[in-house]
């Protein structure tokens, strides 16, 4: 009987989100208000169902009401949404063509990060080779703590959010992952100034990597590029020119993006 009820309530949350997506998805660029009548009819719910919904959706600033026409717009939480999907898309439209270059001149996996609620979200992953040695798909989403591209884009972030994210499960994958916060806090802070972070076999062993920022034309970092392989290939001169290489590219990305309000 428990379990019964159990789906039947998980049921009834699915329809709810379910609903409600259709309802954000009526909103157009031709009918940027509707009502409570206009949605019940053209979806087919009953107007106290969608009452509930815009409710919710509005104390999430999903939606905001019109006080003079008492209709409904989309609010600018969905509108920071929409800005985010376009921000990342056309972050890796201008960055796909620079970073193949890349990846051909140090003939190493190259990837493009991006931050998400404590994890790394990739957006490309260029590799020389059919088989590489590194494991990432595009839209895998990764820990920040033991990985180049996290550290760099962790450590731009908020006091506040930086101890939200230590203060959670910091798995060793390796004998090598740095697990203890207070040690990765004093490494963000050496990242912070120099802009570079390295690890060296924290997240597979035999594998390093290093990370450089991308900013934005207004200096706020928005993404991390890194280079990866094997730890054979990682000796201090071989960084620093992949430090170098990177940098450059990383300018180039922003440099488009400035073009490309």
């Amino acid at each position: 009987m428990g379990q019964e009820l159990l789906g039947v309530k998980q049921q009834e949350v699915l329809s709810s989100v379910h609903n409600a997506i259709r309802i954000l998805k009526a909103f157009s660029m031709e009918e940027r208000e509707l009502g409570i009548s206009e949605l019940s009819s053209r979806l087919g719910l009953a107007k106290s169902t969608v009452f509930r919904l815009m409710k919710t959706l509005n104390e999430a600033h999903l939606v905001e009401k019109n006080i003079e026409s008492q209709k409904y717009q989309l609010g600018i939480a969905a509108f920071e949404l929409g800005f985010m999907v376009y921000h990342s898309m056309e972050l890796r439209r201008v960055a796909v063509p620079l970073l193949d270059k890349l990846m051909n001149s140090v003939r190493k996996v190259v990837r493009l990060g991006v931050y998400d609620q404590g994890g790394v979200v990739y957006l490309y992953k260029g590799s020389p080779e059919v088989r590489s040695v590194t494991k990432s798909k595009i839209g895998n989403r990764v820990s920040v703590y033991c990985t180049a591209v996290g550290k760099i884009l962790l450590a731009f972030q908020s006091k506040q959010e930086i101890d939200r994210v230590l203060a959670g499960e910091l798995t060793a994958y390796t004998p090598h992952t740095i697990t203890q916060p207070e040690v990765i806090k004093t490494r963000l802070t050496q990242i912070r100034k120099t802009g570079v972070a390295v690890t060296h076999e924290e997240l597979r062993l035999g594998i390093c990597s290093v990370a450089v920022p991308v900013y934005n034309d207004l200096g706020k970092v928005i993404a991390a590029i890194s280079v990866t392989g094997n730890k054979s290939h990682f000796y201090p001169a071989q960084i620093q020119y992949y430090v170098k290489e990177m940098n450059i590219y990383s300018r180039l990305i922003t440099e488009q993006l400035g073009l490309n309000p």
